[in-house]
């Protein structure tokens, strides 16, 4: 539930540097000349923590958990909506 109420997510997809986009961090860290590249999404205000099941999560975070799966190659199983242990949810495979 650390991510509710957080109005738009970031994710570092890619970075400028010298004029090129690049989707390797470089070895020399300069601010002057790499600057991150974003891809952003649309937050959720929904309290999770009393969720037990997939198909309760916002369509938000479908969509942001859709987008790491497909980025990393890698399906998403858990969701942790608390500090709790039963605050896991388990996702289905497609």
């Amino acid at each position: 539930d650390v991510l509710s109420g957080i109005e738009e997510l970031h994710v570092c997809t890619a970075y400028q540097y010298n004029g090129k986009t690049i989707t390797h961090l470089p070895y020399t860290l300069d601010d002057a000349v790499i600057e991150p590249v974003y891809t952003k999404f649309e937050g959720w205000k929904e309290d999770l923590t009393k969720l037990t099941d997939a198909n309760e999560l916002p369509e938000q975070l479908n969509e942001y958990i859709a987008f790491i799966e497909d980025y990393v190659k890698t399906p998403i199983r858990l969701v942790s909506v608390g500090p709790d242990r039963k605050q896991t949810i388990f996702r289905a495979e497609k």
